[in-house]
């Protein structure tokens, strides 16, 4: 019951916290996101140096295996951790990224793709604007 109380109370600040500073929010939720990286980085040092003899043989989730697209067959808890302590570093770059962005960006409508490379834009016109930048910034001075 402890649990849920502190849950929903944790909720409704959090909520009140970004209707009043959604940038202090994500830089909030991004320091929480590096404890977790630091966290996991030092289980898996406690993993290597024998520290958790259990999770050496424990069986990997099948939800983790089929999250992380893990080998079945060769899939350890510290995959597991490794993939878990990536995700928790993206969200920290996420969160950081988010609070880093000004409260007067304008942001436009468009459509964008998540692929093994990253976000793009699908439009391709921020893509030509890099290459222009880029083509100028490459020019020889005259």
């Amino acid at each position: 019951m402890r649990v849920a109380i502190t849950q929903l109370s944790f909720f409704n600040a959090y909520f009140w916290m970004y209707m009043i500073s959604p940038k202090f929010s994500h830089r909030f939720v991004g320091y929480l996101e590096e404890e977790a990286v630091h966290t996991y980085t030092k289980c898996l040092e406690a993993y290597d140096k024998d520290l958790l003899p259990v999770w050496k043989t424990m069986k990997v989730p099948n939800e983790a295996i089929e999250y992380y697209g893990l080998d079945p067959n060769t899939a350890t808890m510290r995959d597991v951790i490794l993939c878990v302590r990536a995700d928790e570093a993206c969200h920290r770059c996420v969160n950081h990224h988010f609070s880093d962005i000004p409260f007067y960006y304008d942001i436009e409508m468009q459509e964008v793709q998540i692929s093994h490379d990253g976000f793009r834009d699908t439009s391709g016109h921020k893509m030509q604007q890099l290459l222009r930048t880029i083509d100028e910034l490459q020019e020889p001075e005259t």
